[in-house]
């Protein structure tokens, strides 16, 4: 009885002097009444956004080594930030997580053969606001009303904003059911000349001199047939000029059913395709001026 008295004693004192810093959570002894532990905490009544500071305190012989419970990222529903320890005290700093009754478990303290039972209590973390004295005279009701010029302003820049709006809605609609752009197809004449171009760029005069005047030929007789019945590319020269002179293909006519007659008419074509069939057939190596001549001479056969 004596010793239990003095326990208490000393939990008296020790709450008596660190009130003003810290409140008693709770406290017991050993079996042999030689140890005790004592749990404070501060501030006494902690808010949600307060650092809570837990502090055990340990009691006991020199000659007694103290071995505190282990702790992980929580005590309870707090969340430990920090944690120090000494031979005889351990402090545990962390924060709440919600307001109300907090647990904070039970702990087993080991003091040599000796082990402390500290009960498992609660703190009553509070909210920072103190609704019972809330009040609602000191806050505004009704708002300044708006000055008319800036109203106007609003209502501009809104009004703006529709027509932008709008404009940007008609002309992707506009664009998405826009009629394809109709594409006129290339007439005999056209197709001819852009082949003669091409012809006498890749500079096949140069490398394959028969190979030249056998495409330029063929541009020709592609033409003559565009305009006529005549599938001249199946015809001897001869052949050729022989449907070619004969009445009823001449005056030759285009797809607008206009009348077509060659710049010479058979002048300028005979001496075209003779010079060609020299080329491709006698072997005949023809010098840079006869190449150019035959050129000009097709160019003017489809002009």
């Amino acid at each position: 009885m004596f010793r239990v008295c003095v326990f208490i004693g000393a939990i008296f004192m020790i709450d008596c002097s660190s009130s003003a810093v810290a409140a008693l959570l709770g406290a017991a002894v050993s079996a042999d009444g030689q140890c005790r532990a004592v749990l404070t905490v501060s501030p006494e009544h902690p808010y949600l956004a307060d650092t809570v500071t837990l502090i055990l305190d340990v009691t006991c012989p020199d000659d007694v080594s103290v071995t505190f419970p282990p702790f992980g990222e929580k005590i309870g529903e707090l969340d430990i930030i920090d944690m120090t320890t000494t031979n005889r005290q351990l402090v545990l700093t962390a924060t709440p997580q919600r307001t109300g009754k907090t647990p904070i478990w039970a702990m087993t303290i080991r003091c040599g053969e000796q082990r402390i039972d500290l009960p498992a209590t609660e703190l009553d973390i509070a909210a920072k606001i103190d609704i019972e004295n809330v009040s609602l005279d000191d806050i505004g009701l009704i708002a300044e009303p708006i000055p008319q010029s800036t109203r106007y302003i609003y209502a501009i820049i809104i009004i703006l904003i529709l027509i932008v709006l709008i404009l940007l809605w008609l002309f992707y609609r506009r664009k998405g059911t826009e009629w394809p752009m109709k594409i006129h197809p290339l007439s005999a004449q056209e197709i001819a000349l852009r082949r003669l171009a091409e012809l006498l760029e890749s500079r096949k005069h140069e490398s394959d001199v028969k190979g030249f005047f056998v495409e330029l030929s063929d541009i020709v007789r592609w033409y003559v047939e565009q305009l006529t019945s005549i599938r001249a590319p199946e015809l001897t020269t001869e052949e050729f000029l022989n449907k070619i002179a004969r009445p009823e293909n001449q005056p030759w006519r285009n797809r607008e059913q206009q009348p077509i007659r060659f710049a010479g008419s058979l002048e300028t074509l005979v001496p075209f395709l003779e010079s060609a069939d020299i080329v491709k057939f006698a072997k005949h190596v023809p010098t840079h001026d006869e190449i150019m001549l035959a050129f000009r001479r097709a160019e003017g056969i489809i002009r």
